[in-house]
């Protein structure tokens, strides 16, 4: 008898325990997907009307043996804080990219959320298609706490068979968890930050 109530508190205690992190995990995301949605009202901040202010694209074209055409495009979205120490602090908000192979044939495209306050990782969008085949089309986003994944949509990706002609650019391992995510976003950061100059007073 002892060792069934036993059981069952445990169970119990796991239940709640999972109910709480799960509650967790959705209130994470409820604020990821503000902090998206703000990101807008950031870029639209803009003192002229013909030059774009803390906003910085890099674009280049590459011819890859065996591929063919490469084309890629990076936007890096930034704010500039002034405080004490800093005269121009640059706070990296929001990076996209575009990138194609095989003269156009492979698209892919990606989205960089970070925490304007602790320049975390906070939300990540990978999409890839085949061409302008819309059909084609896979979506992927990833939300992060604390710089680790906590939720991935969808939930398992893969497997993909070695006929198949579209693969993620990404790894994930057996179960289909998306690996090495935290990284693309500090070469992005460190990438931004080699360029774009932090000024002391």
């Amino acid at each position: 008898m002892k060792t069934l109530k036993f059981y069952l508190t445990a169970c119990l205690l796991m239940l709640a325990l999972g109910v709480t992190a799960q509650k967790s995990v959705d209130e994470r995301v409820k604020e990821i997907r503000a902090a998206y949605a703000a990101r807008l009202s950031m870029m639209e901040n803009q003192p002229f009307d013909d030059v774009k202010v803390e906003q910085m694209t890099i674009s280049y074209n590459r011819i890859y043996p065996g591929t063919g055409l490469y084309q890629s495009t990076d936007t890096y979205y930034w704010t500039d804080d002034e405080d004490e120490d800093y005269m121009l602090h640059p706070l990296l908000y929001f990076v996209t990219s575009k990138y194609t192979m095989c003269h156009g044939n492979y698209r892919y495209y990606r989205e960089y959320l970070f925490d304007t306050a602790t320049q975390e990782p906070m939300f990540m969008l990978i999409s890839m298609q085949l061409g302008d085949d819309e059909s084609t089309r896979q979506d992927f986003r990833f939300y992060f706490q604390d710089g680790k994944l906590i939720k991935q949509i969808p939930e398992r990706i893969g497997p993909y068979g070695d006929d198949t002609l579209l693969h993620p650019d990404f790894m994930f391992d057996e179960n289909g968890r998306a690996e090495g995510l935290i990284e693309a976003f500090k070469s992005v950061e460190q990438t931004f930050h080699e360029i774009i100059p932090t000024y002391k007073w």
